[in-house]
């Protein structure tokens, strides 16, 4: 005789089927439909790992990237309309006392990250346990977009700061000892960035954070990945080194360099988890999306 809590058991392992089954067949579908990100993608992934993966390991690992972002979709569903409680449960913080041991120098800090995992998920999930964080990025254009996307930060007790004109929000959230992220993976303008190695090709990318850790800021890589189980873990690293001479542009590209390759080291751990959807490279290699 199957007992309660036995049967409960089995109805959520037919239910994680039945799940994993839609997200195969919805992500196989979506492939197949958008040509645009399927080539991107596979550019992508060709250009960061050259000779490293045959033609068909570089088919299967974008697959997966196609697949790796349906779930995200459902995710994004779940942050907006699931309990609190829930969200917390499911978000596995390791590293707290880096982000301690850098708010007690009282200068706030800035916790860099990257489109892996799922990103928006872990940030709500350290919110709720832990302390508000001030989130940087692009405000979206529509007002519809534009209200969800600070609904979805401020549900888990955190902020949005508008990129296109944050900086002096940042600062403000700084003196008062508060965490800013920002994330930094994605290709910036040809004004804005400065090239650093990223998967052995250069990069543009932006400087901010660099600056900011010129001046004192903290900064600690602040990295997000799925785990099999469907929760959500967020590795909290100490801060990057931060080195001042009399060169303020040696300075800043050189802890660009290493904010650069953190990310790099976190995604080559689990590819199909990163945003290889975006035009990473369309500065330098713009031959290579066409």
């Amino acid at each position: 005789m199957t007992t309660t809590a036995g049967a409960v058991y089995e109805r959520r392992g037919i239910m994680a089927h039945i799940g994993d089954w839609l997200v195969r067949n919805l992500a196989a579908l979506w492939y197949r439909l958008d040509r645009r990100h399927r080539r991107i993608t596979l550019a992508n992934l060709e250009l960061a790992y050259g000779a490293e993966l045959s033609p068909a390991v570089r088919e299967q690992l974008a697959r997966r990237v196609f697949g790796h972002f349906v779930r995200f979709a459902w995710e994004m569903v779940e942050l907006l309309l699931a309990p609190l409680p829930l969200i917390s449960r499911k978000v596995i913080i390791v590293g707290e006392e880096h982000v301690q041991a850098a708010l007690a120098q009282g200068r706030g800090m800035v916790a860099i990250a990257a489109h892996a995992g799922n990103w928006e998920y872990t940030v709500m999930g350290y919110g709720l346990k832990y302390r508000p964080v001030a989130v940087v990025g692009r405000e979206m254009d529509h007002p519809w977009a534009a209200w969800l996307a600070r609904y979805l930060r401020q549900r888990g007790g955190n902020s949005l700061v508008a990129k296109q004109r944050g900086m002096k929000e940042i600062l403000g959230h700084l003196r008062q000892n508060r965490v800013v992220g920002i994330v930094i993976d994605q290709n910036t303008t040809t004004a804005g960035g400065l090239l650093v190695d990223f998967f052995g090709h250069p990069a543009r990318t932006t400087p901010v954070v660099a600056l900011l850790a010129r001046r004192g800021v903290p900064v600690l890589p602040t990295l997000s990945r799925r785990l099999a189980d469907g929760r959500h873990l967020m590795v909290i690293l100490p801060p990057l080194p931060q080195i001042k001479t009399a060169d303020a542009q040696a300075d800043v590209r050189r802890h660009l360099e290493l904010q650069s390759r953190s990310i790099e080291a976190w995604v080559r751990t689990c590819p199909e988890q990163w945003l290889w959807l975006h035009r990473r490279w369309k500065n330098q290699f713009p031959e290579i999306y066409s």
